[in-house]
């Protein structure tokens, strides 16, 4: 897996002379999926332990299927992207199967495993600080702002997010370029314009969230 984040040309150049497996990708996608909906889990419980009794298995099951659709909503990310990506390289003289492509974008999210563990840390050491109120709320909604703008640990798993969705639009640069035959320059453009947006986006929401 160290080549795949510090020499991705070369393992994809490698790669290309294999069969098509996509049983490393379809784990790296897992693991990145299952620390998503740990996650979410920890932000459930949370609500859940402020709710009134009745209320709280309705909720908990609502939690579970959260829990399961976030790790499906992991793999169709990474089937979205892959066919994202595979859709704008044929505006370029290019070549190579969509399967070749969904493997190799699939080794992609290895950089996001983590990101997404990270996260699921900092959501572990600041939900206990979160007031949840049902009576209030408005003061539940400012209080997760507060925490939000004020909390170094989050500030920290944004700035993580943001760098390991680079470092795995780096790796998608020579993904396309292998699996699709391209050159460089046309495969930069192919990652670089969704995951630029992607990028763009987060910062200014979270810029604007903070100001």
């Amino acid at each position: 897996m160290e080549r795949v984040l510090f020499n991705p040309d070369w393992f994809f150049g490698e790669k290309s002379e294999e069969k098509v497996s996509l049983k490393m990708p379809f784990l790296i996608v897992l693991i990145n999926g299952i620390f998503a909906a740990a996650s979410s889990i920890l932000v459930m419980n949370k609500v859940m332990a402020s709710l009134p009794p009745d209320i709280a298995p309705f909720m908990a099951a609502g939690a579970a299927i959260g829990a399961v659709g976030g790790l499906i909503g992991a793999f169709l990310y990474w089937l979205i992207l892959a066919g994202v990506f595979y859709l704008i390289s044929c505006l370029f003289d290019s070549e190579g199967s969509f399967k070749r492509t969904f493997e190799f974008v699939g080794y992609g999210f290895l950089p996001m495993i983590f990101s997404s563990f990270v996260a699921l840390l900092v959501w572990y050491s600041i939900l206990p600080s979160i007031e949840f109120s049902l009576q209030d709320p408005q003061l539940m909604q400012q209080s997760m702002m507060q925490m939000m703008v004020d909390n170094p640990f989050l500030l920290m798993s944004q700035i993580i997010g943001i760098l390991c969705t680079l470092w795995s639009g780096y790796i998608w640069i020579f993904a396309v370029k292998n699996a699709r035959k391209m050159a460089v320059k046309n495969a930069s453009i192919v990652v670089g314009v969704p995951v630029g947006l992607y990028v763009l986006d987060t910062i200014y929401n979270f810029v604007s969230m903070v100001l």
